[in-house]
């Protein structure tokens, strides 16, 4: 039997975690945990996390999106549906509107390769959405659609919204928003110290993929063209 009270307890832990790192503040942002085939587990709607407990968030159905428990699950059931039925391999979604990824998100900039963080998100470069609503079924379609961009990516920049990073385990999605988060930072910082020059040193793709090997991953990017 599928240990739901565990995984409730996981993504309430992980969305504690989100405040105190940073990454949200009061009820923003969201998360989820596939429960087994059928079902996952996904935040509460509107109330700070430190107001609830772990039953308080919802089990969702991937096949037609309806919900189970005492409260709504977040406003973002679309998002979390959407990609949790189009790609099978990712087990858990973190949703953040940390700071300095937001802003590179508000300025429709992505985030480039710069430093052995990157190898978390598994990209090139973690790439901007098309503009959608928050809420929206075609948030959903924007970001699975930017993900697969890069096949094997696991993160994206929502326009003039936030981050979603996806993985397998909720610990390697939390790790993947961690990261966007410290490359969108230290990428800023590198742009402002170099203001007058080119900016930050992306690395090529030759000394990505050595990375990649050194640790065991592929770097997602976008197909060569014919």
């Amino acid at each position: 039997m599928t240990d739901l009270a565990g995984v409730r307890s996981a993504v309430h832990e992980t969305c504690l975690r989100m405040v105190a790192d940073g990454l949200v503040i009061g009820s923003a942002g969201n998360i989820s945990l596939r429960l087994d085939a059928d079902r996952f587990v996904v935040t509460a709607a509107g109330i700070p996390y430190h107001a609830l407990t772990a039953e308080d968030h919802s089990v969702a159905r991937t096949a037609d999106g309806s919900w189970e428990g005492r409260c709504p699950p977040t406003s973002e059931l679309a998002l979390h549906l959407g990609v949790m039925r189009a790609m099978p391999e990712v087990g858990a979604i973190v949703h953040t509107h940390s700071r300095y990824a937001a802003a590179f998100a508000v300025a429709r900039l992505g985030l480039p390769f710069i430093c052995n963080e990157n190898i978390a998100t598994r990209s090139e470069r973690v790439l901007v959405t098309a503009y959608a609503p928050p809420g929206s079924v075609d948030l959903a379609d924007q970001t699975i659609a930017a993900l697969r961009r890069q096949p094997g990516s696991r993160a994206v920049l929502l326009a003039n919204h936030g981050v979603v990073a996806v993985a397998p385990t909720l610990e390697e999605a939390y790790v993947v928003a961690q990261s966007v988060e410290w490359t969108a930072e230290i990428c800023h910082l590198a742009r402002t110290l170099l203001a007058a020059g080119t900016g930050e040193h992306v690395l090529d793709r030759a000394v990505q993929d050595a990375i990649g090997r050194n640790y065991g991953v592929v770097i997602g990017k976008p197909p060569r063209r014919p």
